[in-house]
């Protein structure tokens, strides 16, 4: 058995009993708007083989659906919570994928790859349902991009009306960063021989394969000493937290706070993303479907970078435009955020006050097909 191919049906009645032990709460009760506070409504929508979709949504009409597609790469969907109040405060109704941590998994809920993990945004697309839009963030880019061009080639009525890309891996080669040549230099089975192991029998996933936390931990605390020898990034956002709520959600907590992820999962973005550049090369997979983004036609694409990413380099991102030939160009934005890293394109106050109205931007332009674009969303 072929442990990165892909389980075909996202759904599965075992899902409903993943524990909230498996997740963490994003703790939005209200957002502020001006110098009124609204009250915010968290509900679980779908429950999926794999994953949680959560609606967050005001006490209004919504006449904007919008869909976060966070990363599944070792921290918790919660490291968007930033992102998620700024877009809040704007929209009526926000949506997110919400992964679980594979610990909780159980073996018997399948295996959960790359092709899984396309096939849940696709789902989750299509929950949301017509005239809604999309936005991902770091790896969170490789589903919603497969799953956008599986939606278009099918003519679903669900297709995204916008979709945002935020700092993520569209084209890794584009601009290989130092993670990238990290994850080429190794063959794929000294991964599977040094950074996966299984789940204790202490746990409801005993026996899944995981990548776990505390190999994740090794990794991320090198890079951050890195970042704190250097004074880049990590160093001033842990001195300087410009985070909307700071003292119950703390960016060093956020960023710090990581769960294990399927083995299957790791292997594959490995694999497929950034050894053999599958996406770009048109030749990635999802259900037996091959993902075509030259499909994509009637989604406006906009791409946001930051200049000092050190994770997904600038014209990772980017390289999106010249993947989807036939979005029209008058659907088509890039934004370079300067002097950012990584975290600031989803977390502080820059994420606040450019990243959010560029999103706003796009959905605006989305519905109304103009040819101008304002100066500040040219790249």
């Amino acid at each position: 058995m072929d442990l990165l191919a892909p389980t075909l049906d996202p759904h599965c009645h075992e899902a409903a009993h993943l524990p909230e032990a498996a997740f963490r709460p994003f703790g939005i009760k209200a957002i502020a708007r001006g110098k009124a506070s609204c009250p915010v409504v968290e509900s679980r929508v779908g429950t999926f083989r794999f994953g949680v979709l959560r609606r967050f949504g005001r006490a209004t009409v919504a006449r904007r659906r919008l869909l976060v597609v966070a990363p599944m790469a070792g921290g918790y969907p919660v490291l968007l919570r930033d992102l998620l109040t700024a877009l809040l405060s704007e929209l009526d109704e926000v949506f997110i994928t919400d992964w679980p941590d594979s610990r909780y998994v159980p073996k018997s809920v399948g295996t959960f790859g790359l092709g899984d993990n396309i096939l849940h945004v696709e789902a989750m697309i299509r929950a949301v349902g017509p005239a809604s839009h999309v936005v991902a963030v770091c790896q969170g880019v490789v589903p919603a991009l497969a799953a956008t061009a599986l939606l278009s080639a099918a003519g679903d009525a669900t297709v995204p009306q916008s979709l945002t890309l935020v700092g993520g891996p569209a084209d890794p080669m584009a601009n290989p960063s130092r993670v990238v040549r990290l994850l080429r230099e190794r063959p794929l089975a000294w991964f599977e021989k040094n950074v996966i192991e299984k789940v204790e029998n202490l746990y409801p996933g005993r026996g899944r394969r995981i990548y776990s936390r505390s190999h994740q931990l090794e990794t991320f605390s090198a890079y951050a000493l890195r970042h704190m020898i250097e004074k880049r990034e990590l160093f001033w956002k842990s001195l300087f937290d410009d985070g909307e709520d700071p003292v119950r959600f703390p960016f060093v907590s956020l960023c710090w706070s990581l769960m294990d992820i399927p083995a299957e999962l790791l292997l594959g973005m490995v694999r497929d993303v950034f050894q053999r550049d599958c996406l770009a090369k048109s030749n990635l997979h999802a259900g037996g479907r091959r993902v075509e983004l030259r499909a994509i036609a009637r989604t406006a694409l906009a791409t946001i970078e930051g200049e000092e990413d050190d994770i997904s380099a600038p014209g990772q991102t980017s390289a999106a435009h010249a993947l989807c030939p036939g979005i029209p160009q008058d659907l088509r934005r890039k934004l370079m955020l300067r002097d950012s890293g990584h975290f600031a394109l989803f977390h502080g106050s820059k994420a606040r006050s450019i990243v959010v109205p560029a999103i706003l931007e796009l959905i605006e332009a989305s519905g109304r097909r103009t040819t101008h674009m304002p100066a500040r969303l040219a790249s």
